[in-house]
């Protein structure tokens, strides 16, 4: 009588495999989630709290310090005082960088089909930021051709 051998091994099937791991991959996929930070902070902004629960989709961001403006992270204005007392409402430094972003995702709409321009444009303001500053800033994006104005504000109990 023959033993059976100790060291014979069963043969792995990968097609069981191959579809076991698709399919878990394509569940992760699924239930990926893009919410969270999807800015660029400046440390320098002390950003006011909200009650709000709204998230933020992807846009170009403005993001106004006391003394700074930044688009998408790029230093703009480095210095804001003389916008503080004058009454003029246009920026012209901000507005030919948003001019220029809204040049670039016009460009990219040209070349893929799928790609929209929606004048979406979230400004990250710190709470010592006047209004009256805001204002015109919110103003030069509006003529920039980004009238989807959004603020940036962190949710009560994250600070």
């Amino acid at each position: 009588m023959r033993r059976a051998s100790a060291t014979r091994r069963a043969p792995i099937m990968l097609t069981p495999l191959v579809d076991m791991f698709t399919i878990l991959l394509v569940f992760l996929l699924m239930n990926y989630s893009t919410g969270g930070d999807l800015m660029y902070m400046i440390e320098s902004i002390l950003m006011p709290e909200s009650i709000s629960r709204v998230q933020l989709e992807p846009a170009v961001e403005v993001a106004v310090a006391t003394d700074r403006v930044y688009v998408d992270g790029d230093l703009v204005l480095d210095d804001l005082s003389p916008w503080y007392a004058g009454n003029e409402l246009l920026i012209p430094q901000l507005y030919e960088a948003l001019k220029t972003k809204s040049a670039q995702i016009k460009q990219k709409e040209q070349l893929v089909s799928l790609y929209r321009f929606s004048g979406k444009i979230v400004i990250q303001g710190d709470r010592a930021l006047p209004f009256k500053l805001l204002k015109k800033i919110m103003y030069t994006a509006d003529r920039a051709d980004f009238t989807n104005i959004s603020l940036a504000v962190l949710q009560k109990g994250q600070s």
